[in-house]
């Protein structure tokens, strides 16, 4: 899996805690998960073990093919949600012409870090943890490393041959940001730092 396993499930974690971890197992064999900011979808075969044994303390059993839930800590019974969390991800990616690639620039606000996208003069932010997520190390049989993120809606995915990973775009919120994302527009922030 591309995605760094330690913020991942840190990220599982907390959906369970919080808002509620969507898991979706479907009848083709593909393993949906997603929180409140993050999706990802991934052949259930190729789940990392670290991952699999998290949902299964957190959840009980990973659900059956054909079956999806939505599981929130100390609330019983759990809600049935076959068919809401599987969302094509990487067929999505695939269809997008649009490529953006993470700066080297994070804004620092007063609530968190976000990090800039930039596809020519579009500029686009994520929350700071999203762009870390995003570069674990490929540790399947036969994995390639992800490509370039793509849009689809409010996501920016990022997507190989085994997985796709989907992250809301996080508007400009705080002051400032706005300001600088317009100030920066006709600026490319994918520079390459030079040793001497």
């Amino acid at each position: 899996m591309f995605t760094d396993t330690a913020i991942l499930k840190r990220l599982i974690k907390s959906a369970y805690k919080g808002s509620g971890l969507h898991v979706e197992h479907t009848v083709d064999g593909w393993l949906a998960m997603s929180g409140f900011w993050w999706r990802l979808e991934i052949d259930y075969q190729q789940l990392n073990k670290k991952i699999k044994a998290q949902l299964v303390e957190l959840i009980g059993e990973i659900p059956e093919p054909g079956e999806g839930y939505l599981y929130i800590k100390d609330t019983d019974p759990q809600s049935e949600v076959p068919g809401m969390t599987f969302d094509g991800l990487m067929d999505k990616w695939a269809k997008s012409d649009h490529q953006y690639e993470i700066t080297n620039v994070i804004l620092k606000t007063s609530q968190d870090n976000v990090a800039i996208l930039e596809c020519g003069e579009s500029k686009v932010l994520i929350p700071e943890w999203a762009a870390d997520l995003t570069k674990g190390e490929v540790d399947l049989d036969g994995e390639t490393l992800p490509g370039p993120a793509r849009p689809h809606g409010g996501y920016m995915i990022w997507a190989n041959n085994k997985m796709a990973l989907g992250i809301f775009i996080r508007g400009t919120q705080y002051a400032g940001e706005k300001e600088f994302v317009d100030a920066v527009r006709d600026v490319s922030l994918l520079w390459d730092f030079i040793q001497e």
